[in-house]
């Protein structure tokens, strides 16, 4: 009798232990979670670096390097201290040019003003380029087209505008997927078939839809945002804001029509975290391919 309370009480104590430890790794997780992803790598901004390789580039913009910063949300999570800060890390690059690939606000119209007055201070000698994203159409269109107007930043929706040396390439943008059109004819209206073409999209699911006719070098997108919580390792994300789930978490995508590239963006939305997946500044660099083009 003795020996069998003897080997239960042991029992009880191994799975006592066994749950502790695994308890205590649960625990130890979440807390880790919370320092890193609510206290630390929300405010570490990494520099990303990637090469694209476009055919028929001009021998003068091999090498042209483009920062893309998206995603802001301006709002009560993310200061204008903490956007004036980026931005001057951004500048710090010195890249040939900016793009700015949406959602620079959220939650009110009166975070508008002050942070594409901070973009106004981006300097590179070839310009800054935008388009909207869902959260500028639900805020205010009228207030970001105003003041992108009023810091001379080319807002391009369905537009385009041509970067000249001795050769050019055109930087295109089309309206926000959710909450605006895409008119890609109009977005390259006059720019020659052979021309290299740069398309600004804030969602990276337009890129799918994008007509076999219309040549597009290089999709440049953000709006997933990485997932903010992503599981070290895999690189995954367990919620994606694409329908084409984990395909579009972040970085240099192919599809059949062209290739995306996807920044994680700087801000938040929802829970204020970040884990596994720090802010991003992007440096997109440009490089000749040496094949003819193909759709």
């Amino acid at each position: 009798m003795h020996e069998i309370e003897e080997k239960e009480s042991v029992w009880n104590r191994t799975i006592s232990r066994r749950s502790f430890l695994k308890k205590t790794a649960i625990f130890g997780a979440i807390g880790g979670l919370g320092i890193e992803g609510f206290a630390l790598e929300p405010r570490q901004v990494a520099v990303t670096n990637t090469d694209i390789y476009i055919s028929g580039l001009p021998d003068d913009f091999d090498g042209f390097r483009i920062c893309q910063l998206t995603d802001v949300h301006h709002g009560p999570l993310i200061s204008i201290r903490f956007v004036e800060k980026v931005i001057e890390q951004a500048n710090q690059l010195k890249p040939d040019a900016f793009v700015l690939t949406g959602d620079y606000v959220s939650s009110a119209p009166k975070y508008i003003r002050p942070v594409i007055n901070a973009f106004g201070k981006l300097k590179a000698p070839f310009g800054t380029y935008a388009v909207l994203g869902n959260h500028d159409h639900w805020e205010s269109e009228e207030l970001c087209v105003k003041n992108f107007r009023r810091n001379k930043i080319a807002l391009l929706t369905n537009t385009n505008a041509v970067i000249t040396k001795r050769g050019s390439i055109c930087i295109a943008g089309v309206g926000d997927y959710m909450e605006d059109t895409q008119e890609p004819d109009k977005a390259f209206k006059g720019i020659p078939y052979d021309m290299p073409r740069i398309l600004l999209s804030h969602h990276p699911d337009y890129s799918e839809e994008i007509p076999k006719d219309i040549r597009v070098d290089l999709v440049i997108s953000g709006h997933t945002h990485g997932g903010q919580i992503q599981i070290p390792l895999l690189g995954i994300a367990p919620i994606i804001p694409s329908k084409y789930g984990q395909k579009y978490i972040n970085g240099l995508v192919k599809n059949s029509k062209t290739q995306v590239y996807v920044s994680r963006g700087v801000g938040m939305i929802g829970i204020p975290v970040r884990f596994s997946c720090p802010p991003e500044i992007a440096i997109l660099t440009l490089k000749k391919k040496d094949v003819s083009f193909q759709i």
